[in-house]
Parts: structure tokens; sequence; C-alpha cells
């Protein structure tokens, strides 16, 4: 009697844990993505490279930042974006119309500029 039940035990879980998963559904779900990769530099140095900038997909939680070389990348599906180039000081820069494809890589160069020095109020100059 243990035997059947041990049998039974065996075949139930065979037949309640197996299922059918296609692995290459989930790598040809991502193959079929492109990329955007470009580098943001500095207009006030000699276009250094920009590390830690922001750079964000307008309308969605999507966002990065560039590595110490100023290069960043994204991984998205087919589409056409729009970007916001930020960092602190300088002009956010939006780029419209970024075109993404399937299997292929888009460059998106940026270069930002320093927003102008501004002087605090002394307190004398304040009524």
């Amino acid at each position: 009697m243990k035997r059947y039940f041990l049998a039974f035990c065996l075949l139930f879980s065979a037949l309640t844990y197996s299922q059918s998963f296609e692995m290459s559904s989930l790598v040809k779900n991502t193959s079929q993505n492109g990329t955007i990769k470009g580098i943001i530099l500095d207009n006030e140095y000699n276009n250094e490279p920009l590390a830690f900038a922001t750079i964000t997909i307008k309308n969605s939680n999507s966002s990065t930042t560039s590595e110490i070389d100023g290069s960043f990348s994204f991984n998205l599906k087919p589409g056409t974006y729009d970007l916001i180039f930020s960092f602190t000081g300088y002009k956010n820069i939006e780029l419209n119309n970024v075109v993404v494809t399937s299997n292929a890589t888009s460059s998106c160069n940026q270069i930002l500029s320093a927003l102008p020095f501004e002087p605090a109020m002394a307190v004398s100059q304040i009524k």
C-alpha cells in the first residue's frame, strides 16, 4: 500500500509541476529591441565628458545616468522616443523623435551648456 501511495504522489507531483515553457520566447522578445547609445559632453570645458548626467525618456519612468566617460545606453522596444538631457547647473536639452529600430543602434551624442551665473542678492539690497 505504501508503494502505491508513493507512486501516486510522485506521479501526481510530476503531472502538477510539468509545464510547457519555451526559453526561446524570452530571448525572442529581447532580440527585437533596439538600442540608443551616446555620449554627453560639456560645452564649457573643451567638450569634456559629463559624468552622472541624467537622461530621461519623456512621458515614461525610464531614465539612466551617464558613466564616468559620459556614455549612456538604453535598450528599448522599437518606436519613436523623446529624450531629456539634464545636469545640475546646465541647460536641459530635449531631443525629439529619436527612432529606435529592431536590432539596431541609434546614436545620440549631446553637448550641454552651463546656465549663466547670477549672483545672489546681498542682504543690504533686500528691503
